[in-house]
């Protein structure tokens, strides 16, 4: 026998076991939210980032999903988990509230709007990546902050799995002013700068003329630098009112590479 007729054959002992001791039910919900992870590529050759760059004071390929939330609690942030697993999970949960509460009252849990939610499970939770979001927060709260003058943001942090270190990390700043705009993605640059001189830009510098809008409206403004093993960008976008300007930074293990240290 070989190894591809064996491992087939440990697949089928396995799912056999799963629905022996579930049931249909509890191995088709087992087998949508089941860890799938995608196939990642190994980091290629090349110029590696610095190794002493972060963003937040994490460092992509090494900072744990435990480190991020125990910082985010500290800092008092309110957040979730957006990713497909995580809004699915909130969604069902939501749904068999509604039905308690329906029941409680003496009411129709099947009237209940979406209560066919609360125990729908879906295939694309397979993919565990975790994306915790952190909507309009206090930045200052960061000790040392370099966002003290403009203080609140929103964050986001993704993992490819709960147990594999942070990928991606985000941070967006919002403006209706295209003066502090200008100010703040220039405070992003200047930062940024010890990453060295930028791989690819795009939209060129914002009109200074101040008779004319700086920022054009939907035109991306993109800094990116690009290492072999990490990717770090500086983006402002102009989405007109009454979400203003957007001034975004971002650090990350660039996509398909496997996050390592």
């Amino acid at each position: 026998m070989n190894t591809k007729q064996v491992a087939t054959r440990g697949a089928i002992v396995v799912v056999t076991l799963v629905v022996a001791a579930f049931g249909y039910r509890g191995f088709s919900i087992w087998n949508k939210t089941r860890d799938v992870l995608p196939t990642f590529e190994p980091v290629p050759a090349g110029p590696t980032a610095p190794a002493d760059f972060s963003l937040l004071g994490l460092r992509p390929g090494r900072t744990a999903l435990a480190e991020v939330q125990a910082m985010t609690t500290s800092l008092g942030w309110s957040c979730r988990d957006t990713s497909m697993r995580g809004l699915m999970r909130e969604g069902r949960q939501q749904a068999r509230e509604k039905i308690a509460e329906a029941k409680l009252h003496g009411d129709d849990p099947d009237a209940v709007s979406g209560a066919s939610r609360a125990y729908y499970y879906s295939k694309k939770e397979q993919n565990p990546q975790l994306q915790w979001s952190c909507d309009d927060v206090d930045l200052s709260r960061l000790a040392g902050s370099v966002y003290a003058a403009d203080p609140r943001g929103d964050v986001m942090f993704i993992f490819d799995s709960e147990v594999l270190p942070l990928r991606h990390v985000m941070v967006s700043r919002h403006y209706q002013s295209q003066r502090a705009a200008v100010a703040a993605r220039a405070d992003s640059l200047q930062r940024f700068a010890v990453l060295g001189p930028t791989t690819s830009t795009l939209g060129g510098e914002p009109n200074l003329d101040p008779t004319q809008p700086a920022f054009a409206r939907r035109k991306p403004f993109i800094s990116e630098w690009r290492f072999a093993d990490r990717k770090a960008l500086v983006s402002t976008m102009n989405f007109g009112p009454p979400n203003g300007i957007d001034v975004r930074e971002v650090y990350e293990v660039p996509w398909p590479v496997v996050v390592a240290p």
